[in-house]
């Protein structure tokens, strides 16, 4: 077992796991754009392995992981019971993805391998946080990859909110950063640095929270928080022991050790979260 998780896992009493129901979310249509496309938080084995397949696929073609004949993109942070992956589909494909890991206890944030300082300075401050990882896209045009990826973060937020957070962070390539700050309304967290992660090729945080994102974006944060979205599209079901392991065997990345030291954790004491 890793030692990250060993010292959690020997100190915490076990207590009994609440039974959580896995109900299917609803999905809700991406608005201004001429075909029907439609976002939700991936559930089933099918719907996120086409995700995981398609966050390989990008990354490999941008030169972000290394070629290999596993086909997926899924980490030990997918395996947090509290990480949920967000998908937009269009004829029953997904084409596009990201995934939302939450402050936790037991494996932090991926991207405090390269800015646990400036992480740990928000914390500090006391904010919650989510991070947003593995984006990945397929077959969109410019216009609709903005309205999509309005959308994705639109109920990604509103989840995040719901759960009682209330900040974001990033690791974003440098040519990507000015649509972040400028729309988005994301403040700069930490310079450019190598990230090993993604093959070593430049990366640089930003961070927003919902108050900053009102004062920075408020046209933005109108169209992200001005409707509430339906409670039964914000239902976002965990992944089973059973699928977390079959992605991490499918992954370069995958880790089955960790993996399985995060499941038993959660089937020993519920939630890492936080808060």
């Amino acid at each position: 077992m890793p030692s990250v998780l060993s010292p959690i896992l020997s100190r915490r009493p076990a207590v009994r796991r609440a039974t959580t129901l896995d109900l299917a979310p609803a999905a809700v249509p991406v608005p201004g754009i001429g075909r029907d496309i439609e976002v939700k938080f991936a559930s089933g084995r099918d719907e996120l392995e086409e995700a995981f397949q398609l966050v390989a696929a990008n990354y490999r073609a941008r030169g972000y992981e290394a070629a290999s004949s596993k086909p997926l993109r899924f980490t030990p942070y997918h395996a947090l019971p509290d990480t949920r992956t967000l998908v937009a589909k269009h004829a029953g494909h997904v084409v596009a993805t990201f995934s939302a890991v939450l402050d936790n206890t037991l494996l932090g944030l991926p991207m405090e391998s390269l800015y646990g300082a400036e992480i740990a300075a928000l914390r500090n401050k006391g904010h919650r946080l989510l991070e947003t990882t593995s984006l990945a896209d397929t077959g969109l045009g410019l216009r609709e990859f903005l309205q999509v990826f309005v959308a994705l973060i639109r109920m990604g937020m509103q989840y995040h909110t719901a759960q009682g957070g209330d900040a974001y962070v990033i690791t974003v390539n440098p040519r990507h950063a000015s649509f972040y700050s400028k729309v988005l309304g994301f403040l700069p967290l930490g310079p450019c640095r190598a990230y090993a992660c993604v093959q070593d090729a430049p990366a640089e945080a930003f961070w927003v929270t919902n108050d900053l994102l009102k004062e920075r974006a408020p046209r933005m944060y109108g169209e992200i928080f001005g409707e509430p979205l339906p409670e039964a599209a914000l239902v976002a079901p965990r992944l089973p022991r059973h699928l977390v392991r079959h992605f991490a065997r499918q992954s370069n990345l995958g880790d089955s050790t960790t993996a399985e030291a995060v499941l038993d954790y959660h089937e020993q004491y519920g939630s890492a979260r936080r808060w």
